[in-house]
């Protein structure tokens, strides 16, 4: 009943729902107030030692509520790891159940006693309580369990009276528990849904849809982040011949040449190398590497991959590629674009000097 998931969720999706627990602190500041300021008339009404106690553990949970979102706000890693969100999770939702324990303790005492002011208190707090996480706790789990630990209690003292009339308050206390499980799967699920399509749209908008590869936005943000640290290979790629295949096989097949050729080098890269297409037969690669022999060897690869045969709709194509590549020392910062600009004099020079190879800037 408490856990909604069937699949799981996009470790940042995850992450960033956990997030959002931490954004509810004028919510929490006020139901906090009430059960400490409420808990005090009551005790100061009836000077009921188990009241006083109560109020103890109020003000404890309210604190330590109130002090866990602060502490979030102040040293919470952002953008946050899957593991390091759950371990803000158990934090979160700890004394958040300590909390509902003492709103529940409160509402035993307070029926037990048959205290009709306390009684208007305790089914107050239980309200606020549960529509607020119903509202704003995005993890289902964590709501349902709020929800049934409070209003559980809250029906079970109901039924203790034996009143006809409290016995069907009850009964309408169950179905707004059940009604809170109902809105908060519909609520967290519109949330997942939303976020899930947010990611997806922003991964869509850094895409090449034709190739899959990674487009020219999504390089200029690589190769502005790797300008910052240094440390990094930058490779300008131009296919040799592509027009004429385009021009005599169509540009549906034209195309299909420029998704296997990313194919080809996608499949020679390595784990961390990016791979863009900057549009029409123009490719880059950020490789995180300042050595120039390991870079030139994987150009001169690239290189002889691309130039093998290829069967493009049912008839054979040969394209080579042009490579020109600048090395950035490690702990460098640079501007990013001077270091294009010096990968692609270096891509004019393998042009100008019979196609079909790979030049080193400083080599050029």
């Amino acid at each position: 009943m408490f856990n909604k998931q069937s699949h799981p969720l996009p470790a940042a999706v995850e992450a960033e729902i956990i997030s959002r627990l931490f954004n509810a602190l004028p919510q929490i500041g006020f139901v906090t107030t009430c059960f400490v300021a409420g808990t005090i008339f009551i005790a100061w009404e009836t000077g009921d030692a188990w009241t006083w106690a109560i109020l103890g553990v109020a003000i404890a949970t309210s604190v330590a509520r109130i002090a866990g979102i602060l502490a979030y706000r102040r040293w919470a890693p952002k953008p946050m790891t899957l593991e390091q969100a759950r371990r803000w999770e158990r934090a979160y939702s700890l004394p958040a159940l300590a909390f509902t324990v003492g709103i529940a303790l409160l509402t035993v005492r307070v029926f037990a006693a048959g205290w009709t002011n306390g009684e208007i208190l305790a089914v107050g707090l239980t309200m606020a309580l549960t529509a607020g996480s119903c509202a704003r706790t995005l993890r289902y789990w964590l709501c349902a369990t709020l929800s049934t630990i409070a209003l559980t209690v809250l029906i079970v003292m109901l039924l203790l009276s034996a009143d006809p009339v409290r016995i069907g308050i009850a009964a309408l206390f169950a179905l707004y528990l059940f009604s809170i499980f109902e809105s908060s799967r519909h609520i967290v699920g519109q949330v997942e849904a939303l976020l899930i399509a947010e990611r997806e749209l922003e991964a869509a908008a850094r895409r090449d849809p034709l190739t899959g590869l990674a487009n020219r936005r999504a390089f200029d943000e690589a190769l502005a982040e790797a300008s910052a640290t240094g440390g990094f290979a930058l490779l300008l790629l131009d296919l040799d011949g592509f027009k004429a295949v385009n021009d005599r096989l169509g540009h549906a097949a034209g195309d299909e040449l420029l998704h296997q050729v990313a194919a080809r080098l996608s499949g020679m890269l390595r784990t961390g190398d990016l791979l863009a297409r900057l549009g029409g037969d123009e490719f880059a690669a950020i490789l995180p590497t300042a050595d120039t022999a390991a870079v030139k060897a994987i150009a001169d690869r690239a290189v002889a991959l691309v130039g093998l045969p290829y069967a493009v709709l049912g008839a054979p194509a040969i394209v080579g590629i042009s490579i020109g590549f600048e090395v950035v020392e490690i702990g460098h910062a640079v501007d990013g674009q001077q270091v294009k600009e010096a990968a692609d004099r270096a891509l004019y020079s393998a042009k100008a000097a019979g196609k079909g190879q790979a030049v080193f800037a400083r080599a050029a």
